[in-house]
């Protein structure tokens, strides 16, 4: 990982509002730019009409576009930092594969609910931490 660099930021739906204060946080703190597919791409207007109360969850989505614009996002990144915290998340573990296997780039994961040692994750990560504070401690030494 490298100060000015671009990384996508992979992360269950749910947990949408705190990975935003964390996320950024971190770029003012380390240099680096997340790309949050949620609230960085202007067209995701299913998730501000979620938020602000007018749609329920899965409608006025259109699979094929979040897809194809999130693997855009991907393939357009240095690398994917992904957080895997218990919460259901079938895009984050589809888009540490995808950076992996499909753009050969690293995902560095944050895995806070236990499994951090299970095989699949492990294969697809360049990096695997078990906490923010790890996470952001490895930054500062890497910088």
């Amino acid at each position: 990982m490298h100060r000015g660099g671009r990384y996508y930021l992979a992360h269950p739906f749910d947990a949408r509002h705190w990975v935003r204060k964390w996320e950024q946080a971190v770029e003012d703190k380390f240099g680096i730019e997340l790309i949050n597919p949620f609230y960085d791409a202007p067209e995701r207007e299913d998730v501000a009409n979620l938020d602000a109360g007018r749609a329920e969850r899965y409608e006025q989505l259109i699979p094929s576009e979040i897809v194809r614009k999130d693997t855009f996002q991907i393939e357009r990144a240095d690398g994917t930092v992904a957080i895997v915290d218990g919460s259901l998340s079938y895009g984050t573990i589809m888009e540490m594969v995808y950076t992996s296997m499909i753009y050969h780039k690293p995902v560095y994961l944050i895995c806070t609910n236990g499994h951090h040692q299970h095989p699949w994750l492990q294969h697809h990560s360049a990096h695997v931490f078990t906490t923010f504070e790890e996470f952001d401690q490895w930054l500062e030494s890497s910088f």
